[in-house]
Parts: structure tokens; C-alpha cells; sequence
């Protein structure tokens, strides 16, 4: 042994190297040994190990004490935490460890992936097999090595820079890689703490046969000309090194490169280093994420689900599904809920029967199926019962196995956690999308059928530990929607033409939703929101991690990711301004309101000030959440306004002009009930006052302000009317309601004559609508409401009526009269009706039996 062995970089270290004897570990091996390290490294065959221990040894005059083997399965915890306790008891501790172990995966498409031992169909793993020898060797070795890692030790995990670019046919493999990237990170974070650095290292595509073999296949597979995915690679590389005859080419880097790094990682030239990746590529310009913050709100204005049936597939997030599944229903799209769990399924059985009492009896629940991703022949069941009987699915949202992740760190997590957490959530998502990748590639559908899938992932929420768990989750996925969005667009591609009525769907699209990069309520509604959207429009990220920001309003500048119906009205009258008289409440304050929403700035005039500074807030904090700037001012209120005051009108106008200095829209909203008495009992007075307030205001208001809106160049002017006034030709008959109904229809009149001559700059109309729901249809405890206050009046008139009959036919019979007239005199004809023994009176015959009496000229008063 030469003395350049104990003098070098490592001189002194104990480094256990996982898959130390294969093509890159071998090499990492000897560097290792080669910088004075005493190496331990592992694997599975006994004989293959032990001959290579020999032969190093053998080549670099080694003694047993310096480097040994070591046979262990990594994917089996408790086979691995036997084997470092070996270790530690003959060397003490482990100052470096390299995860560099591992397989290859399956080399199938996403729909034809193992997911089965039954299923193999020539290849060795399954995807569970894949997971668990690709990251979940490094994370059983990390927990079992970790706490005998002094301070200064150095944990270095070797994944590959195709966990971050399209690999076609190689989802099992570069899925597990990509979990691993976000482990290693995580992973960091948190031995940081101990003074042990967790690094890693991405190596590109090693110069090899194997690489070469690897990249054939994936242009027969692709249908492509020999050489394309490597070509393809090359292309994105920025060094360009000397070849065999020394010009510079682009071309493979070295299994001496990532052992290089290694070896620098494993050294204290590295002290510094924690957390980071080392890309061993010749610079491919590969980025770490593909992702974008969603920094504005999903407006779902055009958003239309009609004819989709989408699947969510969820574990136990009943109240994400309820949320998921209300607002895809809101924009006309149709749920099925995939459940992974009978209790999960028992629980929104409840809920939705709770839903459905209260929603009444039009309420239809959604569908709910059992489906486990991880239980082939249930995803079948489930997809085969929605084709045949709600023709779907057209697209997915998945959400994680479970809705609660461990609070343990990744370090002291326990071995089945570890493990369920491998299976349930990573091997879960990518079998789920399999199952779809596989269902909609068999499907053909009639061209006018055939939307282009859209699948959803959705993250759950924040769960206050770090989110450890999910970003482990969400590198996963990210690289399985890149690597499945490449296999179906290539594979469509390469479909012949075809004619056929029923046809092949398009090419998928996926995107991942992240919620746990904020803390903010409405997080929840917002992830929903954008899931429809991106579900049921035509808008495609490009990006494949969608974050929430983490301060949705700062972010997005509204409080609320949607406005149900009013999502469509918001925007259409910015820059316009409009006067509204009776804008305290009902009809007025609505139409303020939704102007308002529209972008418009509204005026508000009523008498009330209490009622106008409620209305007010209401629609300020409304404009608040939707993300209007000032929204206080605009909305303006004018009190103690009355209509019937010329005087007041033109203060009003003053007002409007004086605060905004145009006026688009005139709504002569406001009125009066008017006198409420019989045509016959009605004073001038009354009418002249009706007349004035619903009427004539109108009038006044118009004359003052359409001259405004001529001169610049539009104008629109509504007069809120009622069908008491009539329609064109007929009107509705209500004997206390004469003046009421006089007034109305001459605002129906106005506007038909006025519109002859105030276009084409301004337009006018009239509006009739029926009884309104609202205190003035219902009444409040201070008045009776509209309909009770006319039956009070009939029912007295009807009295009168009766008490006048009376007095004739006692005339007429010759029955004396004065008792009745000294109590009418007195006001007592309650009294006397609610009398039955005055009714039985022989002054009073049949008063109140049921006769045809005809009205008096005049009622007594």
C-alpha cells in the first residue's frame, strides 16, 4: 500500500457506499480507498460481493481492516439496522454515507406499468419494487446510519438529472429519483442541526454501453430515428469536451466525474456544504422545479363543465371533496368521488345526506365509489361503472392517500411509516395515473365528444411541521407529469390517421396544485377554483407546479378566489358612474350593488341614513374581496333625500356631478307607497304627493341630467315601474293602489315618448317588475308588509260596506237606527262586529250573513 493511501482526503474516515461494487459504485470505491478512507460497502449477492472484495483488495495490496463487504438487502429496514449495528461494532461509527444503491426500474409506459407480480410481463420490479430499491434504500440507510454519524459526517445521496427532463418509458425510475432529490433536502434540514451535510449528486447520462443501449430502446420505443434521445440530450449540454482524438464534441460525462464529486462531498473541502446538488452533467440546462405561483384569481366567468363527468380520487379529505365537488358543480360539471377507505366512504355518505336535507328536495348527491389505486381490480370496477353510466371520465383530480401526514421527522420516522408512507402516497399516485393513462388510451369516442383529459393533482394543506412529507410527494409527482405529458403527446403523435366515427382522445394534461406554501383560510376555496379551471377551460400551465402564494390577498389583491354568479359581471362597467335614487334598499340598493361589483361607481340616495351606511359596507367589503382599488370611494351615499323636494334633486345632481363629474346611469328607483286609501276616500293632496315623488322626480331628474349625458356622447336611464302600473294595454286593477298605479304607468309612458327623442346617445327604458321579496313585501315590526296592509284595508271596506247595508234594510223595515249611528259616531264598529250580541241586535238584521250587497257611493268614515 502506497503512502499516498493513509495521506489523503478521506484519510481517517470510515465511508459505507451502498452498491459499491456496481458500475458507478465501484469506481466511487476505489477513489474512496485511493483518499485513505476505510470503506465498507454493501449489497445483495454474497458471491458476486465477495469476489469483488477480493479482487480490490488484491489490486491495491489491501488488508481486511481497510475494506470489506457486506451483504445486505437496503430495502429491508430491519436488514439494513442489523448491518450498520455491525458496522458501528467493529469501527465505531460512520463518518460518511453514500447512497448510491439501487435498480433500474421498470422500462414500461405509464399505462402498462407493473403494478403486480402478475403483471411483470418479462420485466423484474414492480412499481413497488422500484420505489422501495430507488429511494427507499437511502431513506432506510439514513435513519439507521444517522445517529452514529458524528459531527462533520457527510450523508451523499446519488439520484440522476432525469428526474427532472422527460424519460420516456422510465416513470419507475425517475419518479422514486425525484422523490429522492426532495428527500435529500429534507433531509438536510434537518441533520443540519447535528453538524451532519446531506448533499446530492445528479449525474447525467454515464458514458457507457448501457446508456447507449438505454437511449436505443427509447427511440424504438418513440418510434424516432437512432440516436434521437441522445441527440436530444446534447443538445441541452453547454461543455463541449475533448473526445478520444481530441476535438472538443459534446458527449457523455464519466463515471470518474460523479465519483470525483463524491469524493469532494465526502471530504472536508465540502465543510460549507449542506443541501446542495451537484449537477455531474457537462452542464445540461436542466431546471431544479418547473413551477409558477398563481398570483391572480381563477376567474371562472367562462369556466363550463357541461358534459364532463370528473373523477375525484381522495383518501379521507372529506371536507376538501365537499368543497372540490360543490364548485365543479357550480360551473355545470359532473362529480364521481372515489374513495380509498369504507370509513372514509361512511363519513361522506353522512355528510352528503346532511347536504341533501338541507339543499332540499331537488338536491341530487354526487356518486360515491370505493377505489384504491393500489387495488387494480377496484379502479377497473370503478371506471368501467362511470363509462357505462355517466360516460366518463373526461378528467381527474387526486388527491393524497391521506389527509394527515406523519408529524415524525424523516429521520425518526419508523420503518412501517416510512414504508406505508412509499406505498400509499408515491406508489399510489403513479398507479392511479396508470389506471387513467390506460383507460382513456383504450377509449374512443365520436369527435364532438372527444375533451382532451385534464387531470388535477391537489396537495393537501399546510400541516404545520414543516411539509416535509408533501414536498417529498411533490417531486414525485411533478416528474410523473412530466414524464406522462411527454408519453402521450408522443404517443398521439405517432396514432395513423383515422376517419372513423369513433376516435382516439387527445393527449393528456396534468398540472399539480400546491396549497401548503400558505396558511390562508381561503386556501381551500382557491385550490378548488383553480382545479375547475384548469379542468374545464381551455388554459394550459406549461409550468407543472401551481403554488398558492402565500399571502393569497397580498398576492392576488381579492379575498375570495370566486363570485359564484357575479363572477361574470365583474369588470363590465368599469369607468362608468351611476346615480341611484331609493338606493338604501331593495331593488335600488341591489342594482347599486351589482353595478358596483361590475367595476361601476355608484351614488346611492334615500332618505334613510342608517339603512344607506349599511348598504354601504356591505358592498365595500364585497368590492374589498373581489380586489377593487379604494373601493370606498367607490361607493357614495347621499341621506336624507327626498325624491317628492325639488330642492333636493338638484342638490342630488349637484352632488354626482360635483363627486364623480359625470353621470352614465340615471335609475329613478325610488318612491312612495302612496295614500293606501279607496279611490273614493283618496285627497287631492295625496295624489299630487304620489304623483310628485314617483312621477314627477323622474321627470325632473331626467330634464336636469340628459342634457349631460347628450354632450357626452352616452347616457342610459332606467325608471323603475310596477306591474300596478300595467302593461302596455292592460292594467291590473287594485282599489287602494290608484295613485300608486297611476304614477307607475306614467313612468312606462314617459319612457316610451321620451325614447323618441334622446337617442341615439341616450337610452331610456322602463322596468315593471311584480312583488319583490324584502321588508316591503313582508313587513317589519314597525309596518305591516304590502299585501297584509291591502287585506286590512279590503277587510274594512268590506265592513262598511256590510254596517251600510244594515242601515238601509233597517230603513227599509222601519227598525230604529240611532244606537248603531251613536256607535258608529263613537268608532266602535270593531267593537260591534266582534259583539256577537249586538250582532243579533233587531237593529242590526243579518249584517254579517252572507249576502250580495252593493257597494254605497261613499263609505262611512
Amino acid at each position: 500500500m502506497s503512502a499516498a493511501f493513509g495521506a489523503g482526503r478521506l484519510s481517517g474516515k470510515i465511508v459505507l457506499i451502498t452498491g459499491g461494487a456496481g458500475n458507478i459504485g465501484e469506481v466511487i470505491t476505489r477513489r474512496c480507498i485511493e483518499a485513505g478512507a476505510t470503506v465498507v460497502i454493501t449489497g445483495r449477492n454474497p458471491t458476486k460481493l465477495d469476489s469483488y472484495v477480493a479482487q480490490v483488495r488484491a489490486d491495491l495490496g489491501l488488508d481486511a481492516g481497510r475494506f470489506e463487504g457486506l451483504v445486505m438487502d437496503g430495502s429491508d429496514p430491519a436488514a439494513v439496522r442489523n448491518g450498520v449495528a455491525q458496522i458501528i461494532a467493529r469501527h465505531g461509527r460512520i463518518d460518511v454515507l453514500v447512497n448510491n444503491a439501487g435498480s433500474a426500474g421498470a422500462r414500461r409506459r405509464l399505462p402498462e406499468i407493473p403494478l403486480d407480480r402478475e403483471s411483470l410481463g418479462g420485466e423484474t420490479e414492480t412499481l413497488d419494487d422500484g420505489i422501495g430499491n430507488l429511494v427507499g434504500i437511502a431513506w432506510n440507510l439514513t435513519r439507521a446510519v444517522a445517529p452514529h454519524m458524528p459531527p462533520g459526517g457527510s450523508i451523499i445521496d446519488i439520484s440522476t438529472i432525469f428526474s427532472r427532463t422527460d424519460y420516456y418509458g422510465r416513470i419507475p425510475y425517475v419518479v422514486p429519483k425525484a422523490a429522492l432529490n426532495a428527500l435529500s433536502l429534507g433531509l438536510a434540514g434537518e441533520l443540519g442541526a447535528h453538524g451532519i451535510r446531506v448533499n446530492l449528486i445528479c449525474p447525467g447520462p454515464i458514458d457507457s454501453d448501457r446508456i447507449r443501449t438505454v437511449f436505443q430502446r427509447m427511440d424504438d420505443l418513440k418510434g424516432q430515428a437512432a440516436g434521437s434521445t441522445a441527440d436530444g440530450f446534447f443538445s441541452i449540454m453547454r461543455l463541449h469536451r475533448t473526445d478520444g482524438d481530441g476535438a472538443l464534441a459534446p458527449g457523455f460525462p464519466k463515471t470518474l466525474d460523479v465519483a470525483s464529486a463524491v469524493l469532494f462531498l465526502a471530504s472536508d473541502d465540502s465543510a460549507a456544504l449542506s443541501g446542495a446538488t451537484i449537477e455531474v452533467t457537462n452542464g445540461m440546462a436542466v431546471p431544479v422545479e418547473s413551477r409558477t405561483t398563481l398570483n391572480s384569481r381563477p376567474g371562472l366567468r367562462a369556466v363550463d363543465g357541461s358534459g364532463r363527468v370528473t373523477l375525484i380520487c381522495a383518501g379521507d379529505q372529506i371536507e376538501d371533496v365537499m368543497a372540490l365537488t360543490g364548485l365543479l358543480r357550480f360551473c355545470r360539471g359532473e362529480v364521481v368521488i372515489g374513495l380509498r377507505s369504507h370509513s372514509a366512504i361512511a363519513q361522506m355518505e353522512q355528510m352528503l345526506e346532511d347536504s341533501r336535507r338541507f339543499g332540499g328536495a331537488g338536491y341530487v348527491p354526487p356518486i360515491i365509489l370505493y377505489l384504491d389505486p393500489l387495488e387494480p381490480e377496484s379502479v377497473t370496477e370503478a371506471l368501467t361503472w362511470i363509462s357505462e353510466q355517466v360516460g366518463g371520465p373526461h378528467g381527474a383530480v387526486i388527491l393524497p392517500a391521506s389527509g394527515t401526514q406523519p408529524r415524525a421527522g424523516l429521520v425518526d420516522l419508523s420503518d412501517a411509516e416510512a414504508q406505508a408512507f412509499l406505498q400509499n402516497e408515491l406508489a399510489g399516485a403513479v398507479a392511479m395515473a396508470s389506471h387513467l393513462a390506460r383507460f382513456w388510451q383504450e377509449r374512443r369516442v365520436a369527435a364532438a365528444e372527444a375533451f382532451p383529459p385534464r387531470v388535477v393533482f391537489c396537495s393537501n394543506a399546510d400541516d404545520g411541521a414543516g411539509n416535509r412529507y408533501a414536498d417529498l410527494l411533490r417531486a414525485g409527482v411533478e416528474q410523473l407529469i412530466r414524464v406522462w405529458r411527454h408519453e402521450a403527446a408522443l404517443d398521439h403523435a405517432r396514432l395513423p390517421a383515422d376517419d372513423s366515427p369513433a376516435r382516439p382522445l387527445p393527449p393528456v394534461w396534468a398540472n399539480q396544485v400546491l396549497r401548503y406554501h400558505t396558511t390562508d383560510e381561503e386556501s381551500l376555496e382557491f385550490a378548488c377554483a383553480w382545479a375547475a379551471q384548469l379542468l374545464y377551460s381551455s388554459h394550459k400551465f406549461e409550468e407543472i407546479n401551481l403554488y398558492l402564494p402565500h399571502n393569497i390577498v397580498a398576492a392576488t389583491g381579492a379575498q375570495r378566489p370566486s363570485f359564484g354568479w357575479a363572477e361574470s359581471l365583474i369588470g363590465l362597467h368599469l369607468g362608468k358612474t351611476a346615480l341611484i335614487t331609493g338606493g338604501s334598499a331593495g331593488i335600488g340598493g341591489q342594482v347599486g350593488r351589482l353595478l358596483a361589483i361590475s367595476g361601476a361607481r355608484v351614488l346611492l340616495a334615500a332618505r334613510d341614513h342608517h339603512k344607506l351606511e349599511q348598504i354601504r359596507n356591505t358592498i365595500v367589503h364585497e368590492l374589498c374581496e373581489i380586489g377593487y382599488s379604494e373601493p370606498e370611494r367607490r361607493v357614495q351615499v347621499m341621506d336624507g333625500c327626498d325624491v317628492a323636494s325639488e330642492q333636493d334633486l338638484v342638490e342630488l345632481v349637484d352632488r354626482a356631478i360635483a363627486v364623480f363629474g359625470r353621470v352614465d346611469y340615471l335609475i329613478n328607483n325610488a318612491g312612495i307607497a302612496g295614500v293606501e286609501e279607496m279611490v273614493i276616500d283618496m285627497p287631492p293632496a295625496g295624489w299630487r304627493h304620489t304623483l310628485q315623488a314617483n312621477l314627477i322626480s323622474n321627470y325632473s331628474l331626467i330634464r336636469k341630467i340628459a342634457p349631460l349625458m347628450k354632450a357626452q356622447g352616452s347616457g342610459y336611464i332606467l325608471n323603475v315601474s310596477s306591474y300596478f302600473g300595467g302593461e302596455k294595454y292592460v292594467a291590473i286593477a287594485y282599489p287602494n293602489r290608484a295613485d300608486y298605479a297611476v304614477s307607475k304607468a306614467g313612468q312606462r309612458a314617459m319612457a316610451e315618448v321620451l325614447a323618441r327623442f334622446m337617442g341615439p346617445e341616450v337610452q331610456i327604458n322602463a322596468l315593471a317588475p311584480g312583488p319583490v321579496e324584502g321588508d316591503r313585501l313582508r313587513g317589519t315590526g314597525e309596518r305591516p308588509g304590502l299585501f297584509m296592509r291591502r287585506a286590512r284595508l279590503i277587510l274594512e271596506n268590506k265592513r262598511l260596506n256590510d254596517l251600510h247595508g244594515a242601515l238601509i234594510e233597517s230603513l227599509r223595515i222601519g227598525a230604529a237606527i240611532e244606537p248603531l249611528l251613536e256607535l258608529l259616531a263613537t268608532n266602535q264598529v270593531a267593537a260591534i262586529a266582534a259583539d256577537p250580541a249586538r250582532r243579533r241586535c233587531k237593529c242590526w238584521p243579518g249584517a254579517f250573513a252572507p249576502r250580495t250587497i252593493r257597494p254605497p257611493r261613499r263609505a262611512v268614515s
